[in-house]
């Protein structure tokens, strides 16, 4: 796992955090360079948390079939890993007759969050979960089962898994950013390239959403401005929620399994296109930055803090957190 702290970080003051997660079969350090998101928490003094999946998957409670071997890629992983294209899981070592249970991830990232809030000088009212593809679905997940600690969530590339379990314990702002050309999550639903989870929409997940959040039935339509030759973005905007949630989805013509002025970090004819006619992350934080949780937990004190290492320390999600863990310095 890697924290990053924004520069000028000053532990009197209390920061927002994002945590930011990965898709299958990758790391941490894929989505941090994919995303770029670093840039956007040092001008916006935001944490960002990069944490690792236990063996590159996350768990978000969906069974899948065991798909077939495939060769290694030049991102994450394997192959079709980087983008979270359902590759399958790593061999099996000699001699192991099964895999070990699943990690509990919501566990994981409760003692996560408890972990940050105790050792940085985190505010709690504004603690948010963002994901790419497979860890768009676990950032979904954590918005059904994490309503008491997360103001809010932002997926990219994903939609809610047709056998996903949702029952938030609160109205919960989302906002979704799907391509309608994904070759690995379809933007129509079903099963994508690759793919081993079923999924719903993404305009019908946004209507899932909006019904969970208690919001108006129809949503306001808007675009984008583009570049001659860019995508297309339109805008759903659901509004009249209940406890000032919101929901938008952004659907970007022609996109995607990526993250709009991100990296093309595979070949188009992989994961779809990159639009570079806006970027994620600014549309993300302004979305985010308005939420905050109206009784958050007991804002911890900060730990009496060793002196920031330079070095990233990497921590998969079944090993807690250890005590001399250090982020990474401040830029």
């Amino acid at each position: 796992m890697s924290f990053t702290l924004p520069k000028g970080y000053d532990e009197k003051q209390h920061y927002p955090v994002v945590v930011l997660l990965h898709g299958q079969n990758q790391e941490a350090d894929d989505i941090e360079r994919l995303t770029r998101f670093n840039e956007l928490a040092d001008k916006d003094s935001v944490i960002a948390v990069y944490p690792s999946a236990l063996h590159g998957r996350w768990n978000f409670g969906i069974v899948e079939p065991r798909p077939t071997p495939y060769r290694r890629g030049p991102y994450g992983r394997r192959r079709w890993g980087y983008p979270g294209g359902y590759p399958p899981p790593q061999p099996r070592e000699q001699g192991e007759r099964r895999r070990q249970q699943p990690a509990d991830d919501i566990d994981f990232f409760n003692h996560m969050l408890d972990k940050l809030s105790t050792r940085f000088s985190v505010d709690t009212s504004r603690i948010y979960f963002a994901g790419l593809s497979d860890g768009g679905f676990m950032t979904m997940k954590i918005g059904c089962g994490l309503t008491d600690r997360v103001a809010g969530i932002a997926t990219v590339g994903a939609a809610m898994p047709k056998t996903m379990v949702c029952v938030p314990s609160r109205p919960l702002p989302v906002l979704m950013i799907s391509g309608t050309d994904d070759p690995v999550v379809k933007y129509n639903g079903g099963t994508g390239k690759h793919g081993h989870v079923a999924t719903i929409s993404a305009e019908d997940s946004a209507k899932e959403w909006a019904k969970l959040d208690r919001c108006g039935e129809k949503p306001a339509h808007s675009k984008l401005d583009k570049a001659k030759g860019g995508l297309e973005t339109k805008i759903d905007t659901y509004g009249s929620c209940q406890e000032n949630a919101e929901v938008s989805l952004y659907s970007v013509k022609g996109g995607g399994n990526t993250w709009p002025g991100g990296e093309q970090y595979e070949p188009e004819n992989t994961i779809g296109k990159t639009s570079q006619d806006f970027n994620a992350n600014e549309v993300i934080w302004s979305f985010l930055v308005k939420r905050h949780l109206t009784n958050p937990p007991n804002d911890a004190k900060p730990a009496d803090q060793k002196p920031v290492s330079d070095q990233k320390q990497d921590q998969k999600p079944d090993q807690k957190p250890a005590d001399d863990q250090k982020p990474q310095q401040p830029r």
